[in-house]
């Protein structure tokens, strides 16, 4: 039997105790394995004093109440959902330390948090990866943010933001999103249009150009320079989840040459923008947003309320909709698989 590190007792056994073990958290009926969490974002955190919370934010450990109080946790997908328990400066050490021992210690702990520093993606966002022409494509985004960070071998790395907020319905051909190929940002255009087949988004840099286009109504190819380069498919509504897997599956990337940057760029497109009949559109909520020239970050009062990646196949992990900006995240109640109409003619 596990050891507990954090457990409380009731008369009632209708009370919703916490228990922490050595593999487990246990809410009342819930029980969540370690392997779900993301013991490496909570880790840094706490080895710099702070504990997580939701989208990012942080607060002092001394903050945290010696009594009754709510405590985020992190999922590996980038959900915080806050834990109520009777003693919630206890929990936080207890699932600190344990945290820092599963990641095999204080310097791993810093080997992991100066390699996001060095990818440029903090650790609490989930990262997902697919096979590249030439290694591993990996892929990072924060719908609730509007950021993405798509990066892979021999490849700069292409970035989402919206500085000013994401505005799917203004004239603005980029919509309130800048994208960025290494130092160097593009120009980016969307056009959602009557007709599909006319629906487009595209990428310009001085010397390369992309375009997205409809193939059909659950694909789009990816043109460089009007040639094809990669086949976007997205995924099945139901996807049939592999044993153990959390994270939902990326849309399908099928690659018609060998260029990294090619690689890099089709996925930045397959997972910020709508693909087949929703072409033309972005997969992020609209919203504005002040500006302070930093990366994007939830203010403070979020760090004690919950916090949906809609990236998790568990209900945990999902606000609405079918996650991961398909269907109402950003889009139509019904679902309609793009993020919205994304503005346009």
């Amino acid at each position: 039997m596990s050891q507990v590190l954090y457990g409380e007792r009731s008369w009632n056994p209708l009370a919703r105790t916490v228990e922490l073990t050595e593999d487990r958290l246990h809410r009342g009926g819930n029980s969540t394995p370690l392997s779900e969490l993301n013991l490496g974002a909570m880790a840094d955190a706490f080895q710099r004093g702070c504990w997580l919370g939701g989208g990012g934010a942080e607060r002092p450990l001394e903050r945290l109440a010696d009594g009754a109080g709510a405590v985020p946790v992190t999922r590996i997908t980038g959900t915080t959902t806050p834990v109520k328990v009777r003693q919630a400066a206890e929990f936080a050490r207890a699932l600190g330390e344990l945290a820092v021992r599963r990641c095999g210690g204080p310097d791993q702990v810093a080997a992991l948090a100066a390699r996001a520093r060095a990818e440029g993606v903090p650790l609490w966002i989930a990262r997902r990866f697919a096979p590249g022409p030439v290694g591993p494509v990996a892929v990072a985004v924060e719908r609730r943010l509007v950021r993405v960070d798509v990066w892979g071998p021999h490849a700069p790395v292409v970035r989402i933001r919206a500085p000013h907020g994401f505005r799917g319905d203004s004239a603005e051909p980029s919509k309130g999103l800048r994208l960025t190929v290494g130092d160097v940002t593009a120009e980016l255009s969307l056009r959602k249009k009557l007709r599909k087949s006319k629906s487009f988004v595209e990428v310009r840099l001085p010397e390369r150009h992309w375009a997205l286009r409809r193939e059909n109504a659950v694909s789009s190819w990816l043109l460089r320079d009007e040639r094809r380069v990669a086949l976007l498919t997205r995924p099945p509504r139901r996807p049939v989840p592999e044993p153990g897997t959390v994270l939902l599956p990326l849309a399908l990337v099928q690659y018609e040459g060998a260029d990294p940057l090619d690689a890099v760029m089709a996925h930045a497109f397959a997972v910020a923008f709508g693909l087949g009949d929703t072409t033309g559109s972005a997969r992020f909520r609209a919203e504005r947003r002040p500006v302070d020239g930093g990366e994007p970050i939830a203010a403070d009062e979020g760090w004690d309320r919950p916090w949906f990646s809609n990236l998790g196949k568990s209900r945990d992990d999902n606000e609405s909709g079918d996650g991961d900006g398909w269907g109402t995240d950003g889009g139509d109640s019904g679902g309609d698989g793009g993020g919205g109409d994304g503005g346009g003619d």
